[in-house]
């Protein structure tokens, strides 16, 4: 497994939650994600701990300035460290993101050769030193509150993450980038995994996280190149529990071009093959959890066959599906990686169309 290398510190405050269950251990049945309730937002009484804003960037010129102004005018009293990890920018992006932060305190920008998201978040990460993450992709704007009210609420608990809802908007829109409320509801799933496993919960800039966890778990996995954020939220839903805001963080672009997740084949290829490497790489975990991950990869990768690869209802990912249904499997990681082949097509597809939440 490529580890970028961290300075790790052990999660001393996650040793127990208010429901009684233990955190620290992956799912141990099939059911999905626990929940143990909901409750509003914890009093404003107390400081609050840092947040370092970990931004990778490559080729979002168009978008920065709105990107970094919303960074800019996060409220809070907290401290806070900005870095940006530029990733080879062959338009300007860097220019823009030096002249625009002129002046901004604690501010790190990093440059290197292009090697994808996955390494230029890993390598913003080792950067950070706050005890919180807010993760931003570099054209997504976040909430004027965003980062207030998901430390609060995260900061009052044990789990190693928080996400919030999100929105997309036109590039004629202007989005209502007000709030979280104070009245926001936090929902609390003690066993997150099943959950992650079925559908992507979050896009980075949905999500803060503790720095501690994130380092403990060795960061992104960079095998999956142009993906930053879902390898690493099953490497966390392994472990602890997750936190939901039932109110809008983040507000995405409709058409922000180059932008993988609206390659429906590429996207859910690389969500395949972070599964893969996954199971690969905890061949400890449950047989129910192995057998869900196979069953949801099998199902989407025959679906794909049928939509977009010119299989016929009954076909080689038919069968592969029909395998995972009946459990007929004996090797899950390998399973799993077979069904990246079913997006082989999606390669010389354009990006432009929107995957299916399946």
């Amino acid at each position: 497994m490529s580890t970028p290398v961290f300075s790790v510190r052990p999660l001393s405050s996650q040793t127990g939650n208010s429901s009684g269950a233990t955190t620290g251990s992956i799912i141990s049945n099939g059911g999905l994600a626990p929940v143990t309730g909901r409750r509003v937002l914890p009093a404003d009484t107390q400081a609050l701990p840092g947040v370092s804003f970990v931004v990778p960037v490559y080729n979002k010129a168009p978008h920065i300035p709105r990107v970094l102004a919303q960074i800019k005018a996060q409220q809070g009293d907290f401290p806070r460290q900005f870095v940006f990890l530029d990733d080879g920018s062959t338009d300007g992006s860097l220019d823009i993101v030096r002249a625009e932060t002129e002046g901004w305190e604690n501010l790190v920008i990093e440059h290197q050769a292009n090697a994808g998201s996955a390494a230029a978040t890993n390598a913003a990460i080792a950067l950070a030193d706050q005890p919180y993450l807010k993760f931003v992709d570099a054209d997504d704007l976040l909430t004027d509150r965003a980062t207030l009210v998901l430390l609060r609420a995260l900061s009052d608990s044990d789990a190693c993450l928080i996400y919030g809802g999100v929105q997309r908007f036109a590039a004629t829109e202007n989005p209502q980038l007000q709030g979280p409320s104070d009245q926001t509801h936090v929902e609390r799933i003690d066993e997150p995994l099943l959950a992650a496993l079925k559908n992507s919960l979050f896009n980075p800039t949905q999500f803060l996280a503790r720095t501690d966890a994130v380092r403990e778990v060795g960061g992104c996995d960079e095998r999956v190149v142009h993906s930053q954020e879902y390898g690493l939220t099953l490497r966390l839903a392994r472990k602890w529990a997750f936190l939901k805001l039932d109110e809008t963080v983040a507000w995405l672009p409709e058409d922000s071009t180059g932008r993988l997740s609206t390659n429906e084949g590429r996207q859910l290829q690389r969500v395949t093959r972070a599964v893969a490497y996954f199971l690969a790489d905890y061949p400890d975990l449950p047989n129910s959890v192995k057998s869900y991950a196979c069953k949801r990869l099998a199902g989407r990768a025959w679906k794909y066959a049928r939509r977009r690869g010119g299989e016929g209802t009954v076909g080689r990912w038919f069968w592969r599906n029909l395998a995972a249904q009946l459990n007929f499997l004996r090797d899950h990681a390998a399973f799993a990686d077979e069904c990246v082949a079913a997006f082989e097509s999606a390669e010389g597809r354009p990006v432009g169309e929107q995957a299916p939440n399946y």
